[in-house]
C-alpha cells in the first residue's frame, strides 16, 4: 500500500487539495500528520488530544455571505497521535 505522508505546524494553513475552502480561510490549530492512503486523508493530531480539541480553525473572511469547506477526498480524523514508525 502507498502512502504519501505530510506534516504541518500549527497556524499552517490547509491546503486546497486536502479542503477547499469559499470565503473562509482554514488554518491548523495544532501540529498534525497528514496520510493519504486509499483514496482518503487521514489527519493525525502530532501530540495527543481530547475529543473537544479542534485539530482546525476556520476564519470567515465576509461575516455577510456564507463561508463553504468541501473535502477533496473523504478524510479520517484521528484524536491519537500517529506513531511515526509507520510512515
Amino acid at each position: 500500500m502507498f502512502e504519501k505522508t505530510w506534516t504541518f505546524e500549527a497556524g499552517d494553513r490547509v491546503p486546497d487539495w486536502l479542503m477547499r475552502q469559499i470565503n473562509c480561510v482554514l488554518w491548523f490549530d495544532r501540529d498534525a500528520v497528514v496520510v493519504e492512503s486509499n483514496s482518503e486523508f487521514q489527519v493525525y493530531p502530532a501530540t495527543s488530544m481530547s475529543a473537544d480539541d479542534t485539530m482546525i480553525l476556520a476564519e470567515i473572511i465576509d461575516h455577510e455571505c456564507d463561508a463553504e469547506v468541501e473535502h477533496v477526498r473523504p478524510i479520517r480524523a484521528h484524536t491519537a497521535p500517529r506513531s511515526m514508525s509507520l510512515n
